[in-house]
């Protein structure tokens, strides 16, 4: 029987190719779908371990410990010396981090960046070098690329460095020293990338520029991490036992996968979030490709009815017929899913090779067995159980029946039994569906507990399994709704000639046939809708999260008023609006003793003009100082509601006016920039109003026609000539998550070409079908005058009426999937968009139109081509 079913294989290989296009798809999708996942996790593993360089260990802070108590422990509350000399380690670096003020050796161009220490080996500095060498003595420094560019300084040159504070709350002074520039490195990893590079020098010039001796070197600095090159060769447990010892309270030695993967986690696993997402329409795309094979099987069963009629006659059993089926549909979906998963392989390759990046992610093939088993083993497996239905459609007849028409997916109505199922699928879905929807209202309102803070992941499996079953149990009764929503426009079309009336009866006649075709486009209608829909509220909700995140684009601290500094900056390109904001201080009226905020006042208007995210709602109605709403709850200083009052005598240049008060309030906005860590925006009727600021701050808003880095960078270029002037800001970083957002979003636009794909092979399967069933009907038309002409418009009329009526049910039922999985996956972030694209709306409508008549148009020239005798006779 194997070399019999392998000939009938070979003969109607033609009729299986879409079929095995289908599977190929869909397990190339869900095969690039674990690769892009597995690129993801390497890419966002090397960012959150840049700060390591070459090093395989860190001393970091337990779970649990917060950053300000990490921060208490100074580099020699580390012993590092004692760690340096445990056998099998090679080195180790303390993080230590402060802001220096550089300028040229005339004092005409000025610029900032962070500083740090250089390491020993150098091969654990977290940025590499790309000219020069590092610096040896206390006289010596090597620059970020882009700051020497500013200075218009090169090697050899002399540049002036000054401490502009501790960093992190390092030690106090502000010497200038003279330095010699000995080499340039660049920070293509980021760790420095919201200070414009680092600036490194040696441990003792890290002291001069405190105004200590160069002996002190960083013992006071805090450091949260040091990292430690260690040769595991050579240092068994008993090192690591040694150096745990060693280490202050609070803190552990991690290996550097443990480090990343605590990283990752505490990052809410948004890369197993996405993967997840993604993997979840992957199931849905293979759920067409099953309808298209189950339709591919119907059409090769009943092609092949003679041959199987003529086996059962001979003495096959309905076993082997079955195995028969069952081995064809193993075999297609084996050698189709297994190309699927090398063609993701290849091209994630041919990817590498060229050098494509993602925004900042270098696409490259890394190969888990999950790329390999998951495509092969769920493209066969759905195959096989896609065909279940063929293979016993072949073996229901006897010898004797099975040499007479088989009307393979006949015209019966749906059953009570197949209905209830359906009804009963339906309630199921809708009402998990909406469980876990109320969970993700629950957790919204800060409700603990609930399923989507503690499992996020299984919420999301939850939903798509619940979406899922109430889709299966609306194409279980299709052939009841269907045919209703077609009548409406049926009625209207059937006016327009004979061949639209010929094509509405056949509608109305065959409610079994108008759903299996229908199914086919309902299917990729709504997973296209429902990414799109999820598309556009990721766009919306997301970049509505980042502008509440990093609400000013660009901040410059200043000592003092700098209208000329002002003028530059709204001379760059890009700059959309840049402003002087006065800021002051001010401190908690009661509770913990010494926590002081800083306060911004923004006269009327700048709120808007100025940062990414408008607070002056919250502002309105009296003296408001509106903080971020992490600052105001949990374990924080300062809660909603309390008083808050300007420092008597705090300011730099004089006071302000003492004993000015305001009421704290919630905001949804973040990422200002000060060095007491807790800040709120206030309204004022002008600039001067609250009397002499503490110091300045000019803020600019881009336009978004440059790039991040060349924004800020222009800015930094035009700030040189002011002293003392710091450039900071959250654009960078917005930026970056904005590629993310782009990069999904790309991969959402290659979903829906793979959906559309996927569905205009099952519409053109579910046609042949409707060809093979009604020949006799088609031979009786063309017998009693029907042109060939007129028989393919009237299949095409049909496929269009179908097309129209699947893609509207399609629209409704995906947007209120995208809106469901939207809610689920992006609450978290805040107010969820849950958008109406009527857009994209009119484009599905008109692409899957055209898809349809695509696809009708071979089906109607195998119909117009048979004669009707020949017909009538295969009949």
């Amino acid at each position: 029987m194997w070399s019999i079913s392998w000939k009938m294989m070979k003969r109607d290989g033609r009729m299986l190719v879409p079929a095995g296009i289908a599977i190929l798809v869909g397990s190339l999708f869900i095969a690039a779908t674990f690769l892009f996942g597995n690129t993801m996790d390497g890419s966002l593993r090397k960012q959150v371990s840049s700060s390591f360089g070459e090093a395989n260990y860190a001393i970091a802070p337990k779970q649990g410990v917060s950053d300000a108590d990490s921060d208490l422990h100074v580099v020699k509350d580390y012993h590092l010396d004692a760690i340096r000399a445990c056998a099998g380690v090679r080195g180790a670096r303390a993080d230590v981090l402060m802001l220096v003020e550089l300028s040229s050796v005339d004092g005409a161009k000025h610029t900032n960046t962070a500083g740090t220490a250089v390491a020993e080996p150098d091969t654990l500095m977290p940025m590499p070098l790309v000219d020069g060498r590092w610096p040896a003595s206390d006289s010596e420094v090597a620059l970020p690329r882009n700051a020497a560019d500013r200075l218009g300084v090169r090697l050899g040159d002399d540049v002036n460095l000054k401490a502009i504070s501790g960093g992190q709350d390092g030690p106090g002074g502000s010497s200038s020293i003279r330095m010699k520039l000995v080499g340039l490195n660049e920070d293509k990893e980021g760790p420095y990338i919201n200070y414009g590079g680092a600036s490194v020098m040696a441990e003792g010039a890290m002291a001069r520029l405190h105004g200590e001796p160069a002996s002190m070197g960083i013992g006071t600095y805090p450091a949260p991490y040091v990292y430690l090159s260690i040769d595991r060769s050579q240092a068994g447990e008993p090192t690591l036992r040694r150096i745990r010892g060693l280490l202050p309270k609070g803190f552990q030695l991690r290996t550097r996968a443990a480090f990343e993967d605590q990283q990752i986690k505490q990052l809410s696993g948004q890369t197993s979030i996405m993967t997840t997402f993604l993997l979840s329409f992957g199931v849905l795309a293979m759920f067409v490709a099953a309808l298209v094979i189950a339709n591919t099987f119907q059409v090769m069963v009943a092609r092949q009815r003679r041959t199987l009629a003529l086996l059962r006659t001979i003495g096959a059993k309905k076993g082997q017929v079955r195995a028969s089926v069952l081995m064809q549909s193993g075999v297609l979906g084996l050698i189709s899913s297994l190309l699927g998963t090398l063609a993701a392989l290849g091209l994630m390759a041919l990817a590498h090779a060229m050098g494509l990046r993602v925004g900042a992610v270098i696409l490259k093939p890394i190969i888990t067995p999950p790329v390999l088993l998951v495509p092969v083993v769920f493209g066969t497996g759905m195959t096989i159980l896609a065909s279940l239905s063929s293979a016993a459609a072949a073996t229901r007849v006897t010898p004797l029946e099975a040499l007479r028409p088989v009307q393979v997916g006949g015209g019966k109505r749906s059953g009570k039994l197949r209905l209830f199922v359906a009804c009963l699928m339906i309630v199921v879905g809708a009402a998990v569906a909406a469980w876990v929807v109320y969970q993700a209202v629950q957790d919204s309102r800060g409700v603990r507990g609930t399923i989507i803070s503690t499992h996020a992941d299984t919420a999301l499996a939850i939903a798509v399994g619940a979406v899922a079953l109430l889709f299966l149990g609306l194409l279980l009764c299709a052939n009841r709704w269907i045919p209703w929503v077609l009548r409406g426009i049926g009625a209207l079309v059937a006016q327009v000639g004979p061949s639209s009336k010929v094509a509405v009866g056949n509608i109305s006649r065959n409610p079994a046939r108008v759903a299996a075709t229908g199914t086919a486009l309902l299917i990729g209608v709504t997973l296209v809708s429902c990414l799109g829909t999820g598309a556009v509220s990721a766009k919306q909700t997301l970049g509505t999260a980042l502008d509440s995140h990093y609400s000013v684009d660009v901040e410059i601290d200043l000592p003092k008023a700098d209208s000329a500094g002002l003028d530059k900056v709204r001379q760059v390109k890009g700059v959309k609006a840049a402003d002087m904001v006065p800021v002051y201080r001010a401190e908690v009226e009661a509770g913990k003793k010494g926590a002081d905020v800083a306060v911004f006042a923004l006269t009327p208007g700048q709120s808007g003009r100025l940062m990414n995210v408008d607070q002056e709602s919250s502002m309105a109605g009296g003296s408001k100082l509106v903080m971020p709403e992490g600052q105001l709850s949990g374990k924080s200083q300062v809660k909603a509601g309390q008083g808050v009052r300007l420092t008597q005598g705090a300011g730099k240049n004089g006071g302000p006016r003492a004993g000015f008060s305001f009421r704290t309030v919630a905001g949804s906005y973040n990422g200002l920039s000060d060095n007491t860590g807790l800040y709120g925006v206030a309204l004022v009727d002008r600039a001067d109003s609250l009397g002499q600021p503490d110091h300045y701050e000019i803020w600019a808003k881009s336009d978004g026609t440059q790039p991040a880095g060349v924004f800020t960078e222009d800015i930094r270029q035009a700030m040189s000539s002011a002293a003392e002037a710091s450039v900071a800001g959250g654009i960078a970083m917005k930026a970056m998550y904005e590629q993310v957002i782009d990069i999904f979003l790309g991969i959402m636009l290659a979903l829906l070409a793979v959906a559309v794909v996927i569905a205009l092979i099952g519409v053109a399967n579910t046609l042949s079908l409707s060809v093979i069933e009604r020949s006799k009907e088609s031979a009786t038309l063309r017998a009693i005058g029907m042109t060939r002409r007129q028989l393919k418009r009237s299949l095409g009329v049909e496929a269009l009426l179908i097309a129209l009526g699947a893609t509207l049910a399609g629209l409704v039922l995906g947007t209120l999937f995208g809106w469901i999985g939207s809610y689920i996956v992006f609450e978290s972030l805040g107010k969820v968009a849950l958008p109406v694209d009527w857009g994209m709306y009119a484009l599905i409508v008109v692409v899957a139109a055209l898809a349809a008549l695509m696809a009708s148009l071979l089906p109607a020239r195998r119909a117009a081509k048979t004669p009707p005798v020949e017909a009538l006779a295969e009949a």
